[in-house]
């Protein structure tokens, strides 16, 4: 199961997600977060994964998915408290070199 919290910090929309990021549970995150940032004015979002246990291929297509979305829409993207098995993956697609990871 996999839980999404938000909470507006400064200029900020932080989107703290907790749990396994994997198959279905990874639809139902990006479902999650594309309602919150539809429902939010702010230009800047920050995905935090301090407590993501797991994430694996479908998790990483789900947070591309949500760096389009946020595209379209002018606004940016900051994926803070990356797990090892997160930034391992961001590495060997490089997209480490495309998102704005802190």
């Amino acid at each position: 199961m996999i839980t999404v919290k938000n909470v507006e910090e400064n200029d900020s929309l932080v989107i703290m997600t907790k749990g396994r990021m994997g198959g279905e549970a990874s639809i139902e995150w990006y479902r999650k977060v594309k309602e919150i940032i539809d429902n939010s004015n702010k230009q800047e979002v920050i995905l935090d994964f301090k407590e993501i246990d797991f994430l694996d291929s479908s998790g990483l297509g789900a947070l591309v998915a949500i760096n389009s979305t946020l595209l379209k829409k002018n606004k940016s993207l900051i994926i803070r408290n990356a797990p090892e098995s997160l930034m391992g993956l961001l590495k060997i697609t490089t997209l480490d070199r495309v998102l704005n990871v802190q």
